[in-house]
């Protein structure tokens, strides 16, 4: 009753009581508890739902499972640290039955979708312990499959008349090109993504709202026609259940899935402490490329856009050309108009390594140190590839390396983004 096995993997009734046991764990875990996804990681679903259900306290088994898990993952715990845990996650029981969840989808045509699914977005285990239990979705299950090639873009819920210009100009480019836009779904910002994305959207799916609530709830309340829209075209998502409210802890936990979901995150208006530069940091944290725009520099609605910018957390853009640019290959056309010819054709030498040194080039961040753990997880290749390729890129002079780990060192031969035309 540990991790699921190949054969699991092919055994629909397994799966389903693997879903029965995930949706009723996300009922008593608040979205990336820690200790609790490591539990997940480390027993199973099943046998971590079985053990919180027929059990006051930890059992001694327990805590040691406890402890591997937290130092498996690199995190930080104390067998007190569990007692504490285990007393909230019993105080959430007992749950909402997972046939009367069902029902209740099933009544809303709202859907579940756990990571055995085989339609479960890959990108999300860059989170790595902090993965989602499941997701809620609305709308048609089968265009998840499209969130691989999306881009977020977010921002302040108090736009300025400015910021919800630049915002569709940007949208109204880069979901012409048939890139998804992902958003929160909220005021401002989020709203005028996804109404541009709407409009001018060419994929199957043209926008997706990642929301701190359950599916079942349109919130806020006012973008109700804009979600219901939202629904028909594209997709809803959430980790949390039915019923549950929004709060502040879920708002900010939800911004991790929105950086997690896409190729890369823009912000294209956000003050000094909107909540959009959470979004932005996780992307970064995750090796996802960063984008955010400039503003007035006196009304302060964009200080946290220029802070990013000015801290070396995103890449300076002015339009959806070049965010198009940063996307991949595509974007080198469509910044023609941005750049010189030279620019646009000029040979990067990242262009001719081999698929996985590209892809642990891709993998190491420009402006931080990472160690070769995260390196490992980002890119998904071994520890030994990781560590011969980090050796072959810095010979290459397109990787240093310090104390605190390993970086990308960017092209030299003088274009505006310095970043690799590949996505992460």
């Amino acid at each position: 009753m540990n991790q699921m096995t190949d054969s699991h993997a092919l055994d629909p009734e397994y799966l389903q009581e693997v879903r029965r046991a995930r949706v009723q764990l996300a009922r008593v875990f608040e979205p990336a508890d820690r200790a609790g996804m490591a539990l997940v990681h480390c027993l199973g679903p099943i046998s971590l739902l079985e053990t919180i259900t027929a059990n006051s306290a930890p059992p001694p088994w327990l805590l040691r499972k406890f402890h591997k898990a937290m130092t498996t993952w690199g995190l930080r715990g104390k067998p007190a640290d569990l007692g504490t845990r285990f007393d909230a996650w019993r105080s959430r029981l007992p749950v909402v039955a997972p046939d009367i969840d069902a029902r209740n989808c099933e009544s809303l045509n709202a859907w579940v979708v756990i990571p055995e699914d085989p339609d479960w977005p890959e990108q999300l285990a860059d989170l790595g312990v902090s993965r989602p239990i499941a997701l809620w979705g609305r709308g048609e299950r089968g265009k998840l499959a499209a969130l691989a090639r999306s881009v977020a873009v977010v921002g302040s819920r108090n736009a300025s008349a400015y910021g919800a210009a630049v915002t569709r100009e940007i949208t109204h480019q880069v979901s012409g090109e048939g890139w998804c836009v992902i958003s929160g779904g909220a005021y401002g910002i989020d709203a005028a993504a996804h109404s541009a994305a709407l409009t001018a959207g060419t994929s199957e799916l043209p926008t997706a709202a990642v929301l701190a609530c359950g599916v079942d709830r349109f919130y806020p309340s006012a973008n109700a026609d804009l979600l219901g829209r939202i629904e028909d075209h594209g997709l809803l998502l959430s980790e949390v259940p039915l019923g549950c409210s929004p709060t502040r802890y879920r708002f900010l936990q939800r911004n991790r899935l929105i950086a997690a979901l896409s190729r890369a995150t823009v912000v294209t208006e956000a003050a000094w402490r909107s909540g959009s530069l959470n979004t932005a940091h996780h992307a970064e944290s995750m090796s996802r490329d960063v984008a955010a725009v400039p503003g007035d520099v006196l009304t302060g609605g964009s200080a946290g856009c220029h802070k990013l910018i000015r801290e070396g957390h995103a890449v300076l853009v002015n339009n959806g050309a070049e965010v198009l640019e940063l996307l991949g290959p595509l974007g080198n056309d469509a910044a023609v108009g941005t750049h010189t010819q030279q620019d646009v054709s000029a040979h990067r030498p990242e262009d001719s390594l081999e698929p996985h040194l590209l892809r642990l080039y891709d993998a190491l961040p420009l402006r931080q140190d990472a160690e070769p753990s995260h390196v490992c997880r980002v890119s998904g290749l071994s520890p030994t590839e990781v560590m011969s390729g980090l050796a072959a890129l810095r010979s290459l002079g397109l990787a240093t390396d310090s104390l605190l780990g390993w970086r990308r060192v960017g092209s030299t031969h003088g274009t505006a983004n310095p970043r690799s035309p590949h996505g992460p």
